[in-house]
Formats: C-alpha cells, sequence, structure tokens
C-alpha cells in the first residue's frame, strides 16, 4: 500500500547563495516532518561574466569546494535518517544565467557524486550525466527583474527525453502550462532562507521509503503539488 511523503527537491545552503547550513536545514524540514529533501546549490559556468561573478562572490558551489560539499551531504544525510527518518540526497543546480530567454537555463541534478562541468552546452550536460535525476528547473519562470530561465521550457520538444521531470511549482509561483503538459512533474521551494519555506513543495506516493521510489514514483506522475 502506497504511503503519502512530503518531498521537497530544491533547496539551497550556505555554500552557494543559501541563509542556512545543511544541518540548519536538516533540522527544519525534519522538524517539520519532511521524508525526502535534496540540497542542490548552485554550480555556475565561469564561461559567462554572469556565471564568473557568481562564483568569485562564493555564491556557487566549485570543483575545489565540491568534495567538501558532497561529504558534509554524507555526514547529514546519516543524522537525517537517525533523528528524523528523513532521506537526504545530494544534488546541484547548474545555473547557466543569462537576460536573454534563448539562452538561460538552472538544471537539477539528483544523487550526485562528483563535480559537474558547467561549461558546456545545456544538451552536453544533460547526457554527459544521464546517471543522475534531472529536472528542468522553474522552466516559465519570468520575473523582469530576474535572470529568464525558459530556454528549456521553449525548446521542450528537443529536451524532453532528456529530462527526468519538470518543475511546475517554485516558490510561490505555479505554472498551469506546465503541470497539464503530461511530462513528469515536481514542485519545490526552491528555499534559499526561513522567509520562503511556505511555498510549493511535492507530496509523493511511496510503497517505500527510497529514493529509486520516488524517482520512479515522478517519472510515473504518481506525485502532486502542495502549498505548504
Amino acid at each position: 500500500m502506497k504511503k503519502k511523503y512530503l518531498v521537497d527537491l530544491h533547496i539551497h545552503s550556505h555554500f552557494s547563495d543559501g541563509k542556512l547550513s545543511i544541518a540548519e536545514i536538516v533540522d527544519l524540514y525534519g522538524a517539520k516532518g519532511f521524508s525526502i529533501i535534496a540540497l542542490t546549490d548552485h554550480l555556475a559556468d565561469s564561461k559567462t561574466l554572469t556565471g564568473f561573478v557568481t562564483c568569485k562572490l562564493k555564491l556557487s558551489l566549485t570543483s575545489e569546494n565540491m568534495d567538501l560539499y558532497l561529504q558534509t551531504i554524507r555526514n547529514e544525510a546519516r543524522r537525517a535518517w537517525q533523528k528524523y527518518g528523513m532521506l537526504l540526497i545530494a544534488g546541484a543546480e547548474v545555473t547557466l544565467n543569462s537576460w536573454s530567454r534563448q539562452k538561460g537555463a538552472h538544471l537539477v541534478f539528483l544523487g550526485i557524486d562528483q563535480y559537474i562541468n558547467p561549461n558546456q552546452s545545456i544538451e552536453e550536460i544533460l547526457i554527459e550525466n544521464r546517471q543522475f535525476f534531472s529536472i528542468a528547473a522553474h522552466p516559465l519562470w519570468e520575473k523582469s527583474y530576474e535572470f529568464k530561465t525558459t530556454y528549456l521550457w521553449e525548446n521542450r520538444e528537443c529536451l524532453a527525453s532528456l529530462f527526468d521531470a519538470w518543475e511546475c511549482g517554485t516558490a510561490n509561483f505555479f505554472s498551469k502550462e506546465v503541470y497539464l503538459s503530461g511530462l513528469p512533474i515536481v514542485a519545490s521551494s526552491d528555499f534559499h532562507g526561513p522567509t520562503r519555506f511556505e511555498s510549493w513543495k511535492t507530496a509523493a506516493y511511496l510503497e517505500e521509503l527510497s529514493t529509486d521510489c520516488l524517482f520512479d514514483s515522478i517519472k510515473n506522475r504518481h506525485v502532486e503539488p502542495v502549498w505548504i
């Protein structure tokens, strides 16, 4: 019999531009009864000016601190399970920022165990990292004062086979178009600090609490967006 679990697969810590440490995030979500969360700190490219500046300001993961990031997640994953019965997934958000609708894209990868090279084309990044679960992050996010990330949605016919899921809800934004597309979907907080905790999340219906069951459930659309 399947059970309902609360899930958030898009969370940032102080390893990029988040306000909390990974330990603080574990305690926050664990205390609120979540069963599965993923750390997805930014991993910006260094070939564009925006990416270069992001890295210089230490708002991104790098090849130098990736091992520390992954080890910290492994340590906290053990504590999360022992204290809260909560799964903690290692992930990253490959961040290709642009003011142009034709170029900007954010790609979330889950279950990572190594550095991902962001200085490639979107297609190359997806193909080289097919072993990880991939999510097209906020593909219709179009706030006027923020970078555009609509490239993925505008090219979804070509890219759909390379993604495992598409984010229909992000923070307080919800895309009915993505939700009704028939593509596998998730909804996430894009958490950067406590002020953004109340947001879209995912309710997953699983036969057992595991990442494999979660990923299968998402691919088969046995999940639903929830506001928490």
